[in-house]
């Protein structure tokens, strides 16, 4: 069985370094994100791409019609994946363009879980300061989750701070536990 995750982060890096050769790449990057919503929006067309009722040729020609506004190269990675029934994939591919453009541009997503949704002013007031923490440009999520009473949790370049009302309460409650009387 193939790796097929480090096979579709090959083609999305691959599909960046042609666009960065040939000077395209904001350009694709759009195209990009336009493809991940479409499949966001029709996921089962993913997997009609894929089906064995369709010969190849009408695959290929159904996304040549689909995608024909797209950039051709990103057009002809979505047709190797089809020729290869991967399709399934394709999003994984996508994903994986995206993120080695951000790594490439200094940019870095920001997943911040806070118990009531931050205001404009707080995740301005955020990005600025871990901007000046990490000198890289912060993009900033923000989900909301009432259980952790009062904080935040911010996941970010493969780690978590986790400053939850909830967690300093579960560490005091551990540490009386653990208290001998």
């Amino acid at each position: 069985m193939t790796d097929v995750n480090g096979g579709m982060k090959a083609y999305g890096e691959a599909l960046f370094s042609l666009t960065e050769e040939l000077g395209v790449t904001e350009r694709v990057l759009d195209d990009v994100k336009t493809l991940s919503e479409a499949i966001k929006k029709s996921p089962e067309y993913l997997g009609m791409l894929d089906s064995p009722a369709l010969s190849r040729e009408e695959r290929l020609g159904l996304i040549d019609r689909s995608f024909s506004s797209l950039d051709k190269n990103l057009v002809n990675m979505a047709k190797l994946l089809c020729e290869r029934r991967l399709c399934y994939a394709l999003p994984r591919a996508l994903d994986a363009f995206v993120s080695v453009y951000e790594t490439s541009r200094g940019i870095e997503r920001v997943e911040v879980i806070s118990a009531i949704p931050l205001s404009p002013l707080q995740c301005a007031r955020l990005k600025a300061k871990l901007e000046g923490i990490t000198k890289k440009q912060i993009i900033i999520s923000n989900t909301h989750d009432p259980s952790l009473l009062g904080g935040m949790k911010l996941r970010y370049m493969g780690i978590q701070l986790d400053g939850s009302v909830k967690s300093k309460l579960d560490g005091f409650e551990k540490r009386l536990s653990e208290l001998v009387i």
